[in-house]
């Protein structure tokens, strides 16, 4: 049998598309912040500075008019995350330069975790699919996805709106679809584990 990908609503991917517009708004307050900063030093570029005013202008816009966009358009909010990633290695690499170690480490922790950010916004904008195998059936999740075992499963219910799958162990993962499936989709899905199980 070949495999079934059955589209879903993970709510840890969901929760992180929710946060994902907070901390654009962060991130542009951080930029600005860091900008600011920058110009106080003697020896400061303006263009440099102004470039990173107009990058804060760009995300601050995407916060205030782009409210659906992030959510609606994951590779959009994608671009915009792994600009901010890019910022805040280059304020840590001339911090770094200037021997100014503690604010150069924590332009790092900063650069680090929004590109952790941007890896699961990633994961998230194409994973969020059952894989249903001759293996067994693979859950997404964070830090890593989730595979269980044919023998591992104690049932797998399917109705055209929701997965419910238990472990013998008593694990219990509860998904909606994204798309309501149709009878015949259901149908495939549910003929499918039974084989299996």
């Amino acid at each position: 049998m070949s495999p079934i990908a059955v589209s879903i609503i993970h709510p840890g991917f969901q929760q992180l598309k929710k946060a994902s517009r907070p901390l654009h708004l962060l991130a542009a307050v951080l930029i600005v912040a860091n900008a600011f900063l920058y110009v106080q030093h003697p020896d400061a570029n303006r263009f440099y500075f102004w470039g990173q005013l107009i990058v804060a202008a760009d995300i601050l816009i995407l916060f205030v008019a782009g409210k659906d966009m992030v959510s609606d358009s994951p590779k959009f909010n994608l671009f915009f995350r792994i600009t901010e990633v890019i910022v805040f290695s280059t304020f840590c690499i001339l911090l770094l330069l200037r021997s100014e170690w503690v604010a150069g480490t924590i332009q790092a922790i900063v650069a680090a975790t929004f590109a952790y950010l941007f890896y699961y916004e990633r994961k998230s904008a194409y994973a969020e699919n059952i894989s249903i195998q001759h293996l067994g059936i693979n859950i997404p999740g964070f830090p890593n996805d989730h595979f269980i075992a044919w023998i591992d499963l104690k049932t797998v219910e399917t109705c055209a709106s929701e997965i419910n799958i238990v472990t013998r162990s008593g694990k219990r993962f509860q998904f909606q679809f994204g798309n309501e499936l149709s009878s015949e989709e259901e149908k495939m899905v549910r003929e499918y584990c039974d084989y299996y199980l």
